[in-house]
Parts: C-alpha cells; structure tokens; sequence
C-alpha cells in the first residue's frame, strides 16, 4: 500500500515537472491595450500540432510564476497559489484558452534537439486574467505608496446602471420585455458594486417610485427623466447588449455610457466584444465583458467626475417674478433697499466658483444666468451639488433678505420664482 502511494507521489510530481518543462518561459510584451496585451512567445513539444499551444500556455504559466516585464512590475501574478485553481489553466479542461485572443505564428515549427519549436504572437485578455485572478484570491498586489495616493485622489461617485432605451421605449417596458438588457444592467451594476462603488438600484428605485404613484401614465418619457434627476446618484450608466450566436461559440457586446446626473454630459464611454464561448448563458457572457470592460471604463468614470468636482461644475440659474406679483427685478428689497436684481447678483459673485459666472440678461420679470460655476465643496468640506447650491441661495434671500420665494431644480438648471 506504501508502495502505491509513493509511486502515485513520484508519477505525480514527475507530471508536474514534465508540464513545466512543456513551457519554455521565453516570453516578452510586445504591446498592451485596452484590457489586451499581445507576447511573443517560445512554443516546443515532440508533437508538431502541440506547438503552437503550447506557447499559448506558456505565456500563462510564465506571467503566473515568473513575471514579464511590462506586466503588474515584472513580479509574478500569482503570489497565493491554488494548484486547483491554477492547474484548470494547463490541464484537460484547457481553462486558459478563455484569456487567449488570438495566435499568430511568426516563424514554422522547427525541429531542434529532437523537438518542434517555434515562435508565436499571444494576445491575452489580461485585464480579465488578472481580475479572475483577484476573484479567486491567488492574486494580491502591494499596493505602493503612489497607489494610495492616486486612489485617494480620486472621487468615487455614486452610480445607477440603466439600461439603454430605444426610440418608444420606456424603462418599464425594458424591464418586462428585454431579458438580456435586464441580466446587462445587473451585471454592470454588480461589477461596480464588487469594485467599492455605491450603487442606486435602478429595479428597486422604480418599483419605490411606482409604488408612491409618482408616475403617471402616458409619459414614460417625463417619467424616466424623473426617475435619474431624483435617483440621488451623481452618475448613471445606459447599458446595450448585442448577441452573436455561431457554430464557433457565443459572444457579446457591452455598450456602455457614463453621464454626469444633474448637467446631462458624458464623463465616458465603453464598448467591446468578448471572446466567442461554449455557452449561450446571457449571464455567463456578461460576466465576461465585464472582466474585459469594467476596469477602465471605471477609471475614465472616476478621472473625468473627479477632475469636474476640482474644476466645479455648472448650473443655469433663471429666476422669474411670480405672475401675481407687483415686484420686477427692480423693485428694493431686504434691510438695505438695494434692487431685487443687484442683491441676487452680488450673492452669485462671491458665491460663484473662482468668480466664473455670466449674466445672459435682465428685464422686468426674468433674471438668467447662463451658466454659474458652482464650488467643488461647501464650507463643511461635503460636496456641493446644484441642490445644496440652490438650498444656500434660497435660505439668503429668506432670511438675510426676506424675499418670499421657492426653487426647483431640473437637470442642471436651477429656477427660482419670487412672490410677493
């Protein structure tokens, strides 16, 4: 019986060297983008038609267990390895053909020493191979002091992921009739929530919203605007999917859109193919190019919306003179007397980002400010947003000026009405 079990151990580890041994481990980076990074790499096997994979396999092993310059600092991706895990990637099940893009053969096999050998051109989707990694708990970077910084640096926002709507559609409609637009937009939303991002849920939101009998019927279109200028997040993601089904496999298309809640701009988009699989599973497929896609759709997201809180954003301030009102923009008002108009434009002087503000005009009944550059942060160091912009303006009329008046804000413009 000890016999059996220290031959099983020898064959065992004898396999694993003989497997190492299939791989040369003579790979360089030749470029890396958008979530791909294309190697060369050495192939060699007795067998002529194993060579080309595996070179492909070597490009794997090599990244997990050696390192390529260019690659997460030239250090190893796996620092906790998982032999279950990572053997899936060299055996039988053949698990690293699902990061593999493409093989290009850059020279013939060659038989050298008794053995084919050859050179090939690897594109991996490494992106996807590293977060897999991160998932599975064999890859853990240090992150350096220049990480810390950067990743403080950045806002992270909080965003609702919705689905992209075609001409005549509504958000409800999606949601009862598109299964793969619905499974999309889950799937997103799960791929932010697992990267430290506060999500709204869009599903919920509507339901909460329906439920209030906030929507009327026959304005779905005033509805779902509705619904993002009150869904409380600073960004929200439109998401479309397209299928391809084929004797070769499955494959999708993520259509993604980032916009700025309140001002309506886009802070980035992204889109892609994945690879063709095995699986007709919309799930399954999404989850794929989400790995490819998410990373660096994310890190557009957060530069671009940090880079506008910095900067401040922009509201359109309109202000208008209640129809039953005997008041005009000349009226005096407040302790002082001093005109109605000159006291709301003194306030968005000092109150205005930088000083960055226009007045587009004034006449008797109407006041407009085409864009007014609002602070990045209140005094308190939270973030400002139009509605605390507009909060701020509106509690100084009242209560420095006693001018009677309410606001409302839509999209990225503020209204005022003034009463008597």
């Amino acid at each position: 019986m000890i016999k059996k079990m220290l031959f099983s151990l020898v064959m065992f580890v004898a396999c694993q060297i003989a497997s190492a041994n299939e791989y040369l481990q003579l790979v360089s980076l030749l470029s890396s983008n958008g979530g791909q990074a294309t190697f060369v790499s050495a192939g060699i096997s007795n067998d002529k038609k194993d060579v080309e994979t595996n070179a492909a396999k070597s490009v794997i092993y090599t990244l997990f267990y050696q390192g390529v310059a260019g690659i997460n600092d030239g250090k190893p991706l796996v620092n906790k390895d998982n032999k279950l895990y990572t053997n899936s990637f060299f055996n039988t099940t053949g698990r690293y053909s699902f990061y593999v893009a493409s093989i290009s053969e850059v020279e013939k096999p060659k038989k050298v020493a008794g053995r084919y050998r050859a050179n090939y051109q690897v594109t991996v989707y490494i992106n996807r191979l590293i977060n897999d990694l991160i998932t599975n708990k064999v890859h853990v970077k240090e992150l350096t002091v220049d990480d810390i910084d950067e990743t403080e640096a950045l806002t992270k926002p909080t965003i609702m992921v919705v689905p992209y709507l075609k001409e005549g559609e509504s958000y409800g409609s999606v949601l009862e009739n598109d299964y793969d637009r619905r499974i999309a937009v889950s799937r997103v939303q799960n791929g932010f929530e697992s990267r430290d991002i506060t999500t709204v849920d869009f599903q919920a939101k509507l339901q909460a919203e329906k439920r209030q009998q906030n929507y009327e019927e026959n304005a779905a279109e005033s509805n779902d605007r509705s619904l993002l200028l009150s869904s409380g997040a600073d960004v929200y993601v439109t998401v479309d999917i397209k299928k391809e089904t084929s004797t070769a496999g499955s494959r999708v298309s993520l259509i993604m859109k980032a916009y700025e809640r309140v001002s309506g701009d886009v802070l980035a988009s992204k889109d892609g193919w994945t690879n063709r699989f095995r699986t007709t599973a919309t799930d399954a497929l999404c989850g794929y190019a989400v790995q490819d896609l998410l990373p660096s759709f994310l890190d557009d997201i957060c530069k671009n919306f940090s880079q506008r809180i910095s900067q401040g954003s922009r509201v359109v301030l309109r202000f208008a003179i209640d129809g039953a009102s005997t008041m005009t923009m000349n009226s005096s008002v407040g302790p002082n007397n001093y005109s109605l108009s000159n006291i709301i434009r003194q306030w968005v002087r000092k109150n205005a980002y930088k000083g960055k503000y226009h007045l587009q005009g004034i006449v008797d009944e109407t006041m407009i400010f085409d864009y007014v550059t609002i602070p990045p942060k209140d005094t308190d160091g939270l973030l400002m947003d139009a509605a605390q912009y507009a909060f701020l303006l509106e509690s100084f009329l009242k209560e420095e000026n006693n001018i009677n008046c309410s606001s409302r804000i839509e999209g990225n413009t503020i209204f005022f009405t003034i009463f008597d």
